[in-house]
């Protein structure tokens, strides 16, 4: 039964890589009018955090060693208060799909993980804007896939939380962007933190 698990998760990462469901967003992603040259990407972390793994298994309801999750993450301070978010990106079959797979942002509280938003069809590089919104940076995601039309969305912090799901989100205007593109790692060829 094991075997037949991995060689499932072996099939579904060939096939999203090939088909670009999971993977990294290509920079200018089909949208030419969007200028990405001053974004300054980085690689995920690769250090496994037992304690962000319980916070992502908790909020997205998984079981460690039984639902084949890779998974990858960078800490960017958001709001500016020298205490950084945690943003974690997952991939693996039950939090992926043609659109994209699936994200969480979380902030620490007395050395705990606690959750601000939970995200569908994300696609890495995620960019963290320079300019605000309620006082946290701006994201902006690109999304493709599952019948769904290839852009860069905006998401703003509304107060409490971020959207959930980027592609209802406004379209990026023809603009030149700023900022940090997190999860900037090549999926197909890099393997995440195994969950």
């Amino acid at each position: 039964m094991k075997y037949i698990q991995i060689m499932i998760l072996v099939v579904c990462i060939v096939f999203f890589s090939f088909t670009g469901s999971i993977g990294s967003a290509h920079p200018n992603g089909g949208n030419t009018e969007v200028d990405v040259s001053d974004v300054t990407y980085v690689l995920s972390e690769t250090k496994r955090d037992p304690m962000l793994e319980e916070a992502f298994s908790k909020a997205f309801d998984l079981k460690k060693g039984e639902d084949q999750i890779q998974y990858y993450y960078n800490r960017v301070d958001l709001n500016d208060d020298q205490q950084p978010e945690t943003f974690v990106y997952l991939v693996g079959s039950p939090v992926c799909g043609s659109g994209g797979c699936s994200g969480a942002l979380f902030t620490k509280q007395n050395g705990e993980y606690m959750l601000i938003t939970t995200f569908s069809l994300v696609r890495s590089p995620v960019i963290i804007q320079n300019e605000k919104t309620n006082g946290w940076k701006n994201m902006i995601m690109y999304v493709s896939g599952g019948g769904i039309k290839g852009g860069y969305k905006l998401l703003h912090f509304d107060g409490k939380t971020y959207p959930s799901n980027p592609s209802v989100q406004p379209d990026v205007q023809p603009v030149k962007i700023s900022g940090v593109g997190i999860i900037n790692d090549d999926i197909s060829k890099k393997g995440g933190i195994p969950f």
